[in-house]
């Protein structure tokens, strides 16, 4: 109907899957405040606080971190979060600032441990399935990365768990994604 009649619409709604499906620009509020503007994507894969995040569905968040430095290499900023290295895509922040970092469970991939891939530069870490709850289509698996103190959920398709053949308790690696993390700053 917008199309139709070539005239800006405003369309209130609390259910995010409708306001990506409808929106060209999306206003996130909360507390009487606009949290962020942009596009569905922008809001989704570039949230600018705490708030948004939560809502675009980034359930692995960590409020520890501070930026270490720029990487001039890989173009990305390196964080500390706690005694964990990670480097997500260069976001305009300065050394030493604290910021929240988190991905979404969609987004982590699975790989066996067997092949020697973990690498800091990489943001591949050794992990112990905690649990694996079948939801169908998809498993949600809980991880525990052994050489941190970071517990994280993955959301990952149930054949591709099967054909890795993972059970609670078993080894495996964790990959996130540089491209994929989000962080921003903590309050």
């Amino acid at each position: 109907m917008q199309n139709k009649i070539a005239i800006p619409l405003l369309f209130i709604t609390h259910n995010l899957e409708e306001a990506f499906l409808l929106a060209d620009k999306i206003l996130i509020l909360h507390g009487g405040k606009a949290q962020q503007f942009g596009t569905p994507e922008e809001i989704f894969y570039h949230p600018k606080n705490l708030h948004v995040a939560e809502l675009v569905g980034v359930s692995n968040i960590f409020d520890d971190a501070y930026v270490k430095e720029y990487d001039e290499e890989s173009k990305s900023t390196v964080l500390e979060s706690g005694d964990l290295r990670i480097k997500i895509k260069y976001l305009n922040f300065k050394a030493g600032d604290k910021v929240s970092w988190g991905i979404h469970p969609e987004n982590i991939t699975l790989l066996l441990p067997d092949s020697n891939s973990e690498d800091q530069d990489e943001n591949i870490y050794s992990a112990r399935v905690n649990s694996i709850i079948n939801k169908g289509p998809k498993k949600r698996i809980t991880l525990k990365l052994v050489r941190h103190n970071k517990t994280l959920t993955a959301e990952v398709p149930a054949q591709f768990v099967d054909s890795l053949k993972l059970h609670a308790g078993d080894l495996c690696l964790v990959k996130l994604e540089m491209s994929a993390l989000v962080a921003f700053y903590s309050f």
